[in-house]
């Protein structure tokens, strides 16, 4: 059967284009192909076309505002994917236009679909006592327990994307003074975070436990199962979920947040930073973001936080000590002499 049009700009944007020339992530690449993969099943299920028949002059903007209508109300899917299934699209059509000239009209058309704004929600982190509660909940006596301390702890003092825990090894660490952790992020950027010494010396304890100074297994995940294979999302979710649930039994007079994920850790170590007074540069810089923008968001998490922030950015340019005008009698003399 003869290759149309469409399914070669798929093979090779997925295949050349993305990996060589755009360098994307691995986690970017699957993101783009479940896109893709969705873009179709949609396009067969909905208007009858076989996947081995699409061609472009049979995809219309009115069926990409479709697909993305489906995503939402058949799927599920929530407004921030939606839109990254929008920016894959355009990505696509971009690469597209480049290869067939001819799609220029209708590509025009779908790159000129908006993308749909949302509300931001507020913040969710843990307070001091929160954290501390959930870190004193591991059995510090098994190696299981030890492990998971270790993890959360080090997931907390980073301020690491849960993916970028996953992907960390042996040989990211370094325990020498100073302590870091290589971290590899969104399109494998890579930073150094400084390690706090309780930290450090949970690190020292557990890879030395876990014999990950052996010869041969630096490139082995940091944190893993006993295949030493890594760690998976929902499995991170479970140990802190576990401990997270344990601690709001053990302290019910302590607010907790009515859930947990990760990510939460995350934002709570942005905003301990805040907190203790830290510039938000180095908050960017530890947490990886690549605009101050995106990391003033935490100063939105606590209207205290916000309010001291505001006023130690801002000079004192008001002087405290200006006369009343109301005591200047020669002005208000002037202003009867003018309206009269």
């Amino acid at each position: 059967m003869k290759q149309t049009d469409f399914a070669w700009a798929i093979t090779k944007y997925l295949s050349e284009y993305l990996p060589g020339q755009r360098n994307v992530s691995t986690n970017t690449m699957r993101s783009y192909r479940d896109t893709c993969k969705q873009l179709i099943i949609f396009l067969n299920e909905t208007y009858g076309l076989k996947p081995e028949r699409i061609a472009f002059i049979n995809i219309t903007a009115e069926h990409i505002k479709n697909y993305l209508n489906w995503l939402e109300k058949e799927r599920k899917v929530s407004i921030s994917t939606r839109n990254q299934r929008l920016a894959a699209i355009h990505s696509f059509y971009r690469y597209a236009l480049t290869e067939y000239p001819d799609i220029l009209f209708e590509s025009q058309r779908i790159l000129g679909i908006k993308f749909k704004k949302k509300n931001h929600p507020t913040i969710d982190y843990l307070t001091r006592d929160c954290m501390g509660c959930i870190l004193e909940q591991p059995d510090i006596f098994t190696k299981r327990g030890r492990r998971d301390l270790t993890l959360i702890t080090t997931l907390y003092d980073t301020g690491a994307r849960v993916q970028e825990l996953i992907d960390l090894k042996m040989c990211d660490v370094r325990l020498q003074k100073p302590a870091t952790v290589l971290l590899t992020g969104k399109g494998d950027k890579s930073r150094c975070v400084p390690l706090m010494d309780k930290t450090k010396n949970l690190l020292e304890t557990y890879m030395r436990e876990a014999n990950l100074f052996e010869n041969g297994r630096q490139q082995i995940p940091l944190f893993h199962n006993s295949r030493y294979e890594k760690f998976t999302r929902p499995g991170i979710s479970y140990i802190l979920n576990k401990y997270f649930n344990l601690a709001r039994e053990k302290s019910p007079d302590i607010s907790f947040p009515k859930t947990i994920h990760p990510h939460i850790l995350r934002h709570t170590k942005a905003v301990h930073l805040l907190e203790a007074g830290v510039n938000l540069i180095y908050i960017r810089d530890i947490l990886g973001h690549v605009s101050i923008t995106t990391t003033e968001i935490y100063l939105k998490a606590e209207t205290e936080l916000k309010r001291n922030a505001l006023e130690n950015a801002y000079p004192q340019i008001v002087s405290q000590d200006i006369p009343l005008w109301t005591k200047n009698t020669e002005l208000i003399q002037w202003l009867k002499d003018f309206c009269s």
